[in-house]
């Protein structure tokens, strides 16, 4: 029989002290073994599944026993490498990938799975706006957009709380103008709805339906238009009332410099000019914003989300209504902005009338301090001649009355003389 001459084949090289093929093969079946042994348990210890099937030991060790040559291959290069060396740094490897792939895993749930506080706003309006906390992922799957689109209006991020943005989608419109909002045909979602833009932003909305409800009249804008021209007007009041803030603080600055000059007034003066700088990065932001969106046909034309206008005259209507929207809201933009670059350059400008009088006030103080410079000098000329008489010598003057009157008589005018000299050299070469 074929296996028993192999065996007594093999037997008789063991007698000789040969090596047999049988011990080759099992050898090498064994190392094969081993490493798909630590291949299966680095792969359950991680957690990955190749196409929703786990790695079975028991097939990797059948594969083996049949003689596959790339895996025989890859044994003899584990031997040829270390051979149970090898296997144990397999085995060392396999919890550290684990971990990192945990740790990857763990990282992208806890983004996906992040709550968001909403306000939903549903179109038909026979529900009250009502909060709700709604996960990342859940976000994801109610407005259909992708996470891209959600970084730009996350509150979370700090770059998208200074970006103004309106993005419109195949069935989303994304605002992000001081109010954010994920508008739907359907409904509306507004994060942070505690934010007091979003609170005046739910009270405008609420008093505009319950204004349509009394009057029974009938909405002429659709849901998403409605929305939209809810948030630019709120975004256009607040910067109104930021402007007329700044005005009001304007006026109060003038009449107190009109009284004097203290250094509140220098600090409530900064504080303002920081304020219109702001008022005017944002409202030029939020204009040009807008004005992307209007030189955009296509987000024009995607805008009106429940549009079921099928002719060219409606779509054209449709299309014309978006853009009086948003020219409407455009133009008031401008307008604070234009106000506020007119606020700011006359603040520049009471700025540098204070720097020039406070300038015009040093320059008398100088004046004042080289006369008391001139008067020190003569006086200073008078003390010589005091010092002089005021030396330990005796001299013929000591006995004499009219000698000390004549001496104080002549340093008086000398001294007034010399002064007035000198002042009126200052004068003639306009130093005074």
């Amino acid at each position: 029989h074929p296996s028993r001459s192999a065996r007594g084949r093999g037997a008789r090289r063991r007698a000789a002290g040969e090596p047999s093929a049988t011990d080759d093969e099992t050898s090498e079946d064994g190392s094969a073994v081993v490493v798909a042994a630590a291949v299966a348990a680095a792969a359950s210890a991680s957690g990955e599944w190749l196409n929703g099937s786990v790695f079975d030991e028991e097939k990797m060790k059948t594969s083996a026993g049949g003689g596959s040559e790339a895996r025989e291959g890859d044994a003899r290069a584990m031997m040829m490498n270390g051979g149970a060396n090898g296997d144990g740094d397999a085995a060392s490897a396999a919890p550290s990938s684990a971990m990192r792939v945990r740790d990857g895993t763990s990282r992208h749930d806890r983004s996906l799975s992040k709550p968001y506080a909403v306000f939903r706003i549903d179109a038909a309006g026979q529900r009250l706006p009502y909060k709700q906390i709604m996960t990342r992922r859940q976000l994801l799957r109610d407005t259909d957009l992708s996470p891209r689109d959600l970084r730009r209006i996350d509150p979370s991020l700090g770059q998208a709380n200074n970006t103004p943005a309106v993005i419109v989608r195949e069935d989303s419109v994304l605002v992000n103008l001081g109010v954010r909002v994920i508008i739907r045909a359907d409904h509306a979602l507004l994060l942070e709805p505690d934010t007091m833009m979003s609170v005046n932003f739910l009270e405008s909305w609420t008093q505009r339906m319950s204004t349509a409800e009394k009057n029974h009249e009938v909405e002429s804008l659709p849901f998403e238009l409605v929305m939209v021209e809810a948030s630019l007007q709120e975004t256009c009041a607040q910067l109104a009332n930021r402007l007329e803030h700044c005005t009001r603080r304007y006026r109060s600055l003038e009449r107190k410099l009109q009284t004097g000059i203290e250094k509140t007034t220098f600090d409530e003066l900064r504080f303002m000019k920081q304020a219109l700088v702001q008022l005017e990065s944002r409202s030029a932001a939020i204009r040009d914003e807008i004005l992307e969106t209007l030189d955009d046909e296509d987000d024009v034309e995607r805008m009106t989300l429940s549009s079921k206008a099928t002719e060219a005259e409606d779509k054209e209507e449709e299309e014309e209504e978006v853009e009086n929207l948003l020219e409407y809201y455009l133009q008031q933009c401008e307008a604070v902005h234009s106000a506020t670059e007119a606020l700011l350059e006359n603040t520049r400008d009471l700025d540098e009338s204070i720097s020039v009088t406070l300038s015009a006030r040093r320059l008398e103080v100088s004046k004042i301090e080289l006369m008391l410079s001139i008067a020190s000098f003569a006086a200073a000329v008078g003390a010589v001649v005091t010092g002089i008489f005021g030396m330990n010598l005796t001299s013929t003057l000591e006995s004499s009355v009219m000698a000390f009157y004549l001496t104080t008589g002549l340093l008086v005018t000398a001294c007034v003389g010399m002064s007035a000299w000198l002042y009126r050299l200052c004068r003639s070469r306009s130093i005074l």
